[in-house]
């Protein structure tokens, strides 16, 4: 997926149909911690990678992935700073990843940098962030 329709597609056949656990996650913590990605890239990330970083392996690495329009990683990492995933409910953890949703499509205020990746474009975050959580569904199994 590279969009946020595709996404919210994806999360409405998931939720429907159920998902289980990926790992140690729960559904709802996959759904939490996407969210909690998305809302960061407007208020911004607690912690960022060094400059650097950001300017060399990350920006690579968002080249890649922009380019191949897919993205693997280390789905258990979490965001480094956020608040401990919590949610057990997965209809609330969905509310929250459709609000971040709705919160960055509306957004037209700058965009905080990424994590890793540094400055992005509306554009290239959409697309980052439907990969993200592309990789993340990919790892759950069906109830």
């Amino acid at each position: 997926m590279r969009t946020f329709d595709e996404v919210l597609g994806e999360l409405d056949r998931l939720t429907t149909s159920g998902a289980r656990q990926q790992g140690a996650w729960s559904f709802p913590w996959v759904l939490e911690h996407c969210a909690q990605s998305i809302e960061y890239s407007l208020t911004g990330y607690p912690v960022l990678r060094s400059g650097l970083f950001r300017a060399t392996v990350g920006r690579i690495a968002k080249g890649k992935f922009l380019r191949s329009g897919a993205m693997s990683h280390d789905i258990e990492a979490l965001i480094a700073g956020a608040p401990a995933l919590s949610l057990s409910d997965a209809n609330h953890a969905a509310d929250r990843l459709r609000q971040a949703i709705a919160a960055f499509r509306a957004w037209e205020g700058s965009l905080a940098p990424h994590l890793a990746y540094g400055s992005c474009t509306k554009g290239d975050y959409e697309a980052l962030h439907a990969m993200h959580v592309t990789d993340h569904f990919s790892k759950l199994r069906p109830s």
